[in-house]
C-alpha cells in the first residue's frame, strides 16, 4: 500500500520527464556579441539599414549573376578541356577580383584545379583556422523556360527589392556575402588572431570533386586532420515557420546518395510478333514494384530531424496536443514513434524525406524503332539515404526488386560485373551502383562552438535583422536546432577537416522562396544583408574563444 502510493505521489514527474529532458535538449543559448557591436554597433546596423551600402551590395550581387558559370553533368574534366573551363570562369575571378581589391591586395589568392579559388585572410595565432565556403557554378536554365522568367536569368536584374536571376539565390549570394563582410571587416580595423580560409569550388551542381575536392586535398594537406575549427557552408534552412515557431534550422547532418543503374537485355525481333511483355513493359513492371514499396522511415535521435521536432513540440503553441506528447514520448515509446512518424509522413514531402531514404527513377532509356522491339531498355534510380541507413542496404533493396521480377518473368541477373543469377533464353537484369555517398557525420550541438555559432544566429536576427518594428518577424524568438537538408553540399569532402560543420546560409529568405534551380530564381535584398551582417558579427566572435 505505501508503495503504491509513493508511485501516486511521484506519477506527475514521470508523466512529464519526456518534456524537461526534451527543454534540456532543446536548451536555447543566449546572444553571442562581439565587443565591438556592445561599444559600437553603427557597423553593423550600416550594413542592415543603410540606402547606399544596400544599393551597391546589389550591384555586386548582380555583376555576378551576369557572368554565366553554368555547369552539366556531362562537363568534362579540367584537363581534357581547359578552354571550357576558362571560358566560363577566367571572367568570373577577373569580376571577383575588379570588385573586391582590399581581398585580392591584402590576402592570399590560390587556385586549386586551376579554378577552385582558396582565399586565406592569414590570422597572428596558431588558433584553427575556419574554413568559410560557397560555390562559383551554378545549374543550367532549360531554354524553353526562358520565357517563363520575370527577367532574364543572366541579366541580374534589381528591381529595388531583389536580384533576380540564376546563381542569386544558389549560392552566388553566399560567396559574395562572405567577401563583402571580410571588406567590411578589413576596412573597420579589424584583423584576425584565427585565419579565415574561403574556399570556393567550382563544380559543386555536379557532385563537386574537381573543385571542392581539390580545395580539400590541398587543405589536408597543408594543415592536417581535424585542424580546423568549423567548416561553414550552405545548407540547412536558414528559417522555417512551423506551428507557430521561428525556426533556424543550421546543418549538423547530411543523408547520403547513391546511383543505381538497372538496365534489362532482351531478345529483339519485329514487332509484329511481340512477346507478352517487351522489356519496356517488364522494367516498368520492375518501376512499379520498387515504388510501391517506399524504403521504412526512422524517426531517431541519429537524425538532427528528430531534435527540430522535438523543440517544435516544445515551443509551439499550436501543436496538436495528442502529437506533441507523441514527438515528446517518441524516443522512449514505440507507439509514440510509430505516431510521430505518421504525422512527419503525412504533414508534407520535405518533412517525409527528411526521415527516409528517397527513391526517385529520374532516368529511362529504351527502344530504337517503332517496329522493332526493345533489345535494351534502362533507368536510373536516384537514392538520397536516410542517416540511419547506408548505401549497401538501399542497393540490396532495389536488387531484391530486381529478384523479384527477374523470377516472375524467367531473367538472369547480373549485379556489379557478377553473374547471380543465371542468364536465359528471355533475358537477364543488369544492375549496377554507380556512386555512393554515405551519410555525414552528426556535428556535434553541444560544447562552446555550437553554443556561438546559434547564438550568434539569435543575436543577428533578433537584435538587428529584426530590429525594426515594421519587420515580419520583430519580437519573436528564434529557436535554433539542428537540422538537415535533403540535399548534398561541397561539405562531403571537408569531413576529414574537423567535426563542427555547419550547413547553413544565413538569411531570412529560403531556398524553396527562393526558387533555386527553377525559373525565377530570386533573393531579396534584405536577406542578403542579413547575411551579410550575420559573417561579420560570428567573424570576430569567434576570433575571442580560445579553441
Amino acid at each position: 500500500m505505501e508503495k503504491t502510493s509513493q508511485i501516486n505521489r511521484y506519477a506527475p514527474f514521470w508523466r512529464y520527464l519526456h518534456i524537461v529532458i526534451a527543454l534540456e535538449k532543446c536548451h536555447q543559448y543566449d546572444y553571442a556579441r562581439p565587443s565591438s557591436y556592445l561599444e559600437d554597433n553603427s557597423t553593423v546596423f550600416r550594413i542592415i539599414s543603410d540606402e547606399n551600402f544596400r544599393n551597391q551590395s546589389a550591384k555586386k550581387l548582380s555583376g555576378s549573376v551576369r557572368v554565366k558559370t553554368d555547369v552539366y553533368d556531362d562537363s568534362p574534366l579540367v584537363e581534357d578541356d581547359p578552354k571550357y573551363w576558362e571560358d566560363k570562369f577566367k571572367p568570373f575571378h577577373e569580376y571577383l577580383e575588379n570588385t573586391f581589391p582590399i581581398v585580392w591586395k591584402h590576402f592570399k589568392i590560390e587556385t586549386a584545379n586551376t579554378w577552385g579559388l582558396i582565399i586565406t585572410w592569414e590570422g597572428s595565432s596558431s588558433l584553427k583556422p575556419i574554413l568559410l565556403t560557397a560555390h562559383q557554378d551554378v545549374v543550367p536554365t532549360q531554354d524553353n523556360t526562358i520565357k517563363d522568367w520575370t527577367y532574364p536569368p543572366y541579366e541580374g536584374v534589381f528591381d529595388g527589392e531583389k536580384v533576380w536571376g540564376r546563381g542569386a539565390a544558389d549560392c552566388k549570394n553566399l560567396l559574395i556575402g562572405l567577401l563583402e563582410a571580410a571588406e567590411e571587416l578589413y576596412k573597420s580595423g579589424f584583423r584576425p588572431r584565427r585565419s579565415v580560409i574561403f574556399g570556393f569550388g567550382f563544380d559543386e551542381e555536379i557532385g563537386g570533386p574537381r573543385g571542392a575536392g581539390s580545395i580539400a586535398e590541398i587543405l589536408i594537406e597543408r594543415y592536417g586532420k581535424d585542424s580546423f575549427y568549423a567548416v561553414v557552408d550552405e545548407g540547412g534552412q536558414s528559417l522555417a515557420y512551423e506551428n507557430d515557431v521561428l525556426l533556424a534550422l543550421p546543418g549538423t547532418g547530411e543523408k547520403g546518395s547513391t546511383d543505381v543503374i538497372i538496365g534489362l537485355n532482351t531478345p529483339g525481333g519485329h514487332s509484329s510478333v511481340p512477346p507478352d511483355h517487351t522489356s519496356i513493359g517488364i522494367i516498368s513492371q520492375l518501376i512499379e514494384e520498387i515504388e510501391n514499396n517506399p524504403f521504412n522511415a526512422f524517426f531517431t535521435p541519429v537524425n538532427p530531424t528528430f531534435h527540430e521536432y522535438q523543440c517544435i513540440a516544445v515551443y509551439s503553441p499550436s501543436l496538436d496536443p495528442k502529437i506533441r506528447v507523441d514527438i515528446l514520448r517518441s524516443e522512449y515509446d514505440e507507439n509514440s514513434k510509430k505516431q510521430a512518424i505518421k504525422y512527419l509522413h503525412d504533414k508534407s514531402l520535405l518533412s517525409r524525406y527528411l526521415i527516409t531514404t528517397t527513391q526517385a527513377i529520374d532516368i529511362i532509356h529504351g527502344g530504337a524503332k517503332s517496329n522493332a522491339l526493345p533489345e535494351y531498355v534502362e533507368i536510373d534510380i536516384n537514392h538520397r539515404v536516410a542517416i540511419e541507413s547506408n548505401t549497401d542496404y538501399v542497393v540490396s533493396k532495389d536488387l531484391n526488386h530486381v529478384k523479384y521480377i527477374a523470377e516472375k518473368f524467367d531473367l538472369g541477373i547480373v549485379f556489379n560485373g557478377e553473374e547471380i543469377r543465371a542468364k536465359t533464353p528471355k533475358g537477364y537484369f543488369t544492375v549496377e551502383k554507380v556512386s555512393e555517398l554515405e551519410p555525414a557525420p552528426i556535428t556535434p550541438t553541444t560544447g562552446k562552438t555550437w553554443e556561438l555559432f546559434s547564438g550568434t544566429i539569435r543575436h543577428v536576427y533578433e537584435e538587428i535583422a529584426f530590429a525594426d518594428p515594421k519587420s515580419e518577424y520583430h519580437g519573436k524568438t528564434v529557436v535554433v536546432a539542428p537540422g538537415i537538408a535533403t540535399g548534398n553540399t561541397d561539405t562531403r569532402y571537408y569531413w576529414d577537416l574537423t567535426k563542427h560543420i555547419f550547413r547553413y546560409r544565413p538569411g531570412a529568405s529560403t531556398t524553396v522562396e527562393a526558387h533555386a534551380h527553377g525559373v525565377n530564381e530570386v533573393i531579396p535584398i534584405s536577406s542578403h544583408l542579413q547575411l551579410i551582417a550575420f559573417y561579420y558579427e560570428y567573424l570576430q566572435l569567434i576570433d575571442s574563444v580560445e579553441d
